[in-house]
């Protein structure tokens, strides 16, 4: 006969809602040790969602039970589980949702209209100085490939989502894999305290940078012109640096506060 694997998300929520008032705790006080909204917490009590995978095990912690009791949504005896209860606990938190649907729908109603808004008001800076005349033929070519890079970096900025795996917090680990995304970089770590962080820095980013380039290739044209010198890859430059530092400087910033 075939196990039922599905997480009794109301069994979950009134176990969650007891713990928690066994703590003193009130939803605020436990979202901001999960580093979630309180929302959150009343969603997960009234059986309306449940936690990331990601968060079962500091969830767990916080409230001085096992991953397996907490899944299980009651105490259980010190008593080892048959093989057969923990494969179907294992599948319960695999078959949880990976991000809640209303989270991502949350953050695509918050950020998409300024996405948009950033990036056609840029695209028209773009088009007005290059239809002007004001940016040589280079600073063009550069101009439309800031506007490629604004784009696509920042539907992954403003839309990526912003909890990253609990093991990120238990280890020292500079490798960010979401979806096509990678992000790479040595010597520095990313975890649950800095990752919202650095997603703030680089979404300003894409917003200044988008307003910002046109204007600024047009001007470097313009210096350029008098000077007698090519300022498109200085533009170029301070353009890709201020990308990468808008991630490293937040990074290392708060890299060392993530949850022990």
């Amino acid at each position: 006969m075939e196990q039922n694997f599905e997480l009794n998300k109301q069994a979950f929520g009134a176990f969650l809602a007891q713990l928690r008032r066994e703590k003193g705790w009130t939803q605020k006080d436990l979202a901001e040790r999960l580093y979630v909204s309180d929302k959150a917490v009343s969603k997960w009590e009234r059986g309306l969602s449940v936690p990331d995978v990601s968060l079962l095990l500091p969830l767990a912690e916080l409230l001085g039970i096992s991953v397996t009791e907490l899944l299980e949504g009651r105490r259980l005896e010190e008593q080892q589980l048959p093989a057969n209860e923990v494969e179907a606990l294992v599948k319960k938190a695999l078959t949880i949702p990976k991000e809640p649907v209303e989270v991502r729908r949350g953050r695509v109603k918050k950020y998409l209209p300024v996405y948009l808004v950033c990036n056609v008001l840029g695209a028209v800076e773009a088009l007005a100085v290059w239809n002007l005349g004001w940016v040589s033929e280079k600073m063009g070519t550069l101009l439309w490939v800031s506007c490629f890079f604004g784009f696509f970096f920042g539907a992954y900025y403003f839309f990526t989502e912003e909890v990253l795996p609990s093991y990120y917090d238990e280890n020292r680990i500079n490798y960010i894999a979401q979806g096509a995304f990678r992000m790479n970089i040595p010597g520095v770590y990313f975890n649950n305290h800095n990752w919202p962080i650095i997603l703030r820095w680089a979404r300003i980013w894409t917003v200044v940078t988008a307003l910002a380039m046109p204007p600024l290739f047009a001007v470097g044209t313009w210096i350029g012109k008098r000077v007698g010198v090519e300022l498109g890859w200085v533009i170029w430059a301070l353009y890709l640096g201020s990308m990468v530092l808008s991630i490293i400087v937040p990074a290392k910033k708060y890299e060392f506060h993530a949850r022990l």
